[in-house]
């Protein structure tokens, strides 16, 4: 599993922890998601970095090449997993699974809190 497949796996993780507790096999599905990822930033970083630029030295062009691939990367990952911002709350209407996770968790709570 390479870099991006292990932050996907993450994000997914921690984000929609039932839901990802539902994956048959986590390790494949993300290790396909990486390699999507990977052929998405390399795309973008090829476009942002351009041919080499006239009197560019090789260094030069090198070093832009990392600034294209940092920039590609944020881009495309944060495409994929925006960052909600701290007044958005949950609408646990639209997601049924999460709802019966916070039920479960309550059902569980007063259980332990009354015996």
């Amino acid at each position: 599993m390479d870099r991006y497949a292990q932050i996907a796996l993450d994000q997914h993780r921690c984000s929609r922890p039932l839901e990802h507790s539902l994956i048959d096999d986590p390790t494949k599905l993300f290790t396909e998601m990486g390699d999507q990822i990977q052929g998405q930033v390399t795309s973008l970083r090829d476009e942002l970095l351009g041919p080499i630029r006239p009197n560019e030295s090789i260094e030069d062009y090198r070093l832009r090449g990392y600034q294209a691939l940092r920039t590609a990367e944020d881009l495309v990952l944060a495409d994929l997993f925006p960052r909600e911002s701290e007044e958005a709350t949950d609408d646990l209407d639209d997601d049924p699974i999460l709802a019966r996770y916070y039920r479960d968790l309550a059902e569980i709570n007063e259980t332990v809190h009354t015996s």
